[in-house]
């Protein structure tokens, strides 16, 4: 691509871990400028974060990170803040996710922030939001899955609730944060006039459960998950995973007829001729496709679904999805090469262009490597701060 939407857009990545930096990634994505801004000597969080590392990278940092320059940088510096306050002074966007007072105590708040530019959309990320008891107490995605009712959602009857494998809060929260960043950039091109955007996790999680919120608090009906098949609290059977012989198959969404043709049972539509009948037994329908299932081939099993118009779809693993023809792996990967970490596979991003993917511009970059560039572009004595220590360049 030769223009992207953002270009043009200045983005200042002042966020750790997740939610933030995802949400910077995106705006990346999309063209703009994102500068990530990092702490001296360790960078941010991120790059200690996860259980894989490539010749000693983050896989979780080099995932959240692309498209960006890194500028090292000591905030507690008088020097670092006067750094911090030119480059806000150039911003369209800032995004940060410290906990509540941090960036105040730092001198670059909302309200200083927009003395200095008061056409900037700042954005802030947090675990709770405003007017909770404490809001420093640390948010973190499994937390909110669990205080707002989506974790109580996930596993089966009788068993401790699941936890969703992907970390589903931050997902939703960064995606939500990128859109609050995009609709004020749209508006401030009106009024001229920047923006507070602010995203929490448990905003978020309640937003992605929205339908089994309003199910719950109109109905008065308590979530129930269903016995022994892991699937929906509010979805009749056989909605959930099944155990093949070799595998699991997800059935989703279906008639009794078909299921009964996909698996040769005519005798589950006389058992269960309807949703009714297939929600008020749901634990026992569950138990008896199980069993038709439990012995056949994966495979097998889904063929005979689909062709009788259940809908239904192989439990992949990272590898398995590579090959599944309805993900389309080879549309949807990225490849970068990383000065430490070698050649990175990443996941890309799901918009595209005109038909085109949005594309990797730079590797999530080195601690530091572009600081010499941006204090140029902000005509600062980059030989003076590096003297002072007051930034870092790599070696």
């Amino acid at each position: 691509m030769t223009t992207l939407p953002l270009d043009g857009v200045r983005v200042l990545d002042f966020a750790h871990m997740m939610q933030g930096p995802w949400a910077a990634e995106m705006l990346g994505d999309l063209g703009a400028d994102v500068i990530k801004v990092e702490v001296v000597g360790t960078g941010e969080r991120g790059r200690q974060s996860g259980t894989t590392f490539l010749n000693g990278v983050s896989a979780q940092f080099l995932a959240m990170n692309r498209n960006k320059r890194s500028l090292a940088v000591d905030l507690k510096h008088p020097d670092g803040l006067r750094v911090a306050e030119a480059l806000i002074g150039t911003a369209d966007v800032l995004i940060q996710n410290f906990r509540p007072g941090v960036m105040e105590r730092l001198g670059l708040g909302w309200d200083r922030a927009r003395e200095l530019n008061p056409g900037l959309v700042y954005c802030t990320a947090s675990g709770y939001g405003a007017g909770v008891p404490d809001p420093r107490k640390p948010g973190q995605d499994l937390l909110a899955q669990a205080r707002t009712g989506a974790l109580w959602l996930t596993g089966t009857a009788g068993d401790a609730p699941t936890p969703a494998g992907p970390f589903v809060a931050d997902v939703h929260a960064a995606t939500m944060l990128a859109l609050g960043a995009t609709a004020a950039l749209l508006e401030r091109s009106r009024t001229g006039r920047g923006r507070l955007v602010e995203v929490d996790l448990v905003g978020a999680m309640l937003h992605q459960t929205v339908q089994e919120v309003v199910s719950t608090l109109n109905s008065g009906e308590p979530p129930r998950r269903p016995a022994g098949v892991p699937g929906s609290a509010y979805l009749e059977a056989p909605y959930g995973v099944h155990a093949a012989a070799d595998g699991f198959v997800a059935i989703s969404l279906t008639t009794m007829e078909a299921l009964a043709a996909g698996l040769d049972a005519p005798e589950l539509l006389a058992k269960f001729p309807d949703k009714e009948a297939a929600t008020a037994g749901r634990d026992e329908l569950n138990a008896l496709v199980s069993a038709l299932v439990a012995d056949r081939p994966a495979a097998e099993v889904l063929d005979a679904l689909d062709a009788a118009g259940v809908w239904c779809a192989p439990v992949n693993d990272h590898r398995a999805m590579t090959t599944d023809p309805y993900v389309r792996w080879d549309r949807r990967r990225l490849e970068v090469e990383h000065p430490v970490a070698g050649t990175v596979e990443l996941a890309g991003n799901p918009i595209t262009l005109d038909g085109d993917q949005l594309p990797a511009r730079r590797p999530a970059p080195l601690l530091g490597e572009h600081t010499a560039e941006l204090l140029a572009e902000l005509g600062l004595d980059v030989g003076a701060l590096v003297a002072g220590g007051v930034v870092e360049v790599p070696r």
